[in-house]
This record gives C-alpha cells, structure tokens and sequence, in this order.
C-alpha cells in the first residue's frame, strides 16, 4: 500500500471531528515517510488545518471544493463540466478501476480525486502512473487555481505532486501542454 497517496486521498475528503481528532496520529505517520519534501508538505498542511477552527476549516472546504465550479475535486468536471463526454470518461474510469479489482461504490463519482489516490494507494506504481499521467493536465490546472486562492490545500497537491515525480510522472508545464 501507498502510504502517501493514502494519507492525501484521507486529508482531501470533506473535514469531519473525527478526522480532526486523529491529526496527531496522522503527523507520527507522515514523520515515518523517508522523503522530506513530501513529509514537508503534509506536514504543513496538517498545521495549518489545526490551527482553524474547526467550523472554518469546514467552510474553507465547502467554498473551495463543494462550491468552486474550477476548485472542485472531480478531475473530469474542470475539462467537461456536464457534457455528455463526461459521462462516458466517467464510465472508462469505473472500468480501469475495476479491471485491477477496484470495486466502487455509486457513493462517489470515479473521478473523485480522493477515491483515485485510494485506489492508486492500492495498485501497483505502474497502474497508478497511468491513472494519475491520464488526467496529469487536469490536476495540475486544480492545483495552480488552489495555489490563487491561497488555500493552506496547496499542500496536499503539491505534496500530491511530489510523490507523482519520485514514482516516475515528471511535472507538466500547462502552457506548453495548451500549444499541442
């Protein structure tokens, strides 16, 4: 199991007392990660959680990723919004998902970023390079629009971004990707 991906799947999920209360416990896992870079971002982001209240740390995830049409955590949505294609993007991931034995539930739509990183924690580097290098561009774009609204979430994706790189997926310049 990935334990980075893991622990960004679990930190970009909607805040909840519980996930609050196990913060600490969460910090002693990050601190047991051999990269710096990674244990950096995490960590930031963990402080930066704790120090809200937490009723602002709750609004702070509904204005950015339940209300944000270009912040949500849907990786398709950016691209296709509601069109029809996105339907059919949907449906390709459910099959890749469970082509490795993935079983989703219809709780969350597949292209849930939280439920993509759980599934990358549970496959193989290669299966999750592929996944991850499929919407590479649109993740990116997610993570430049958090890093605008100076959201504390800039850690996670770019801890997120980090760990992509260690595994073999080298970082992508949208303005270059945009020319092609």
């Amino acid at each position: 199991m990935d334990t980075v991906y893991q622990l960004i799947a679990f930190l970009l999920q909607y805040p909840t007392q519980k996930m609050k209360e196990i913060l600490p416990e969460l910090v002693d896992d990050i601190e047991q990660l051999e990269d710096g870079i990674t244990k950096h971002h995490l960590l930031n982001f963990i402080t930066q959680s704790e120090q809200m209240p937490f009723d602002d740390w709750i609004d702070h995830y509904i204005e950015h990723f339940d209300f944000g049409k270009t912040t949500n955590l849907y990786v398709t949505y950016l691209k296709l919004g509601e069109q029809r294609e996105r339907g059919i993007e949907l449906l390709k991931l459910k099959q890749f998902y469970q082509s490795e034995g993935f079983d989703i539930t219809d709780k969350e739509l597949p292209d849930f970023l939280p439920l993509m990183l759980e599934f990358c924690a549970n496959v193989s580097v290669d299966k999750s390079n592929e996944l991850l290098q499929m919407h590479q561009k649109a993740l990116t774009e997610m993570r430049e629009k958090i890093d605008t609204l100076q959201s504390h979430y800039v850690f996670l994706f770019d801890a997120l971004f980090n760990h992509m790189n260690k595994n073999g997926l080298a970082p992508i310049n949208i303005k270059q990707v945009d020319k092609i």
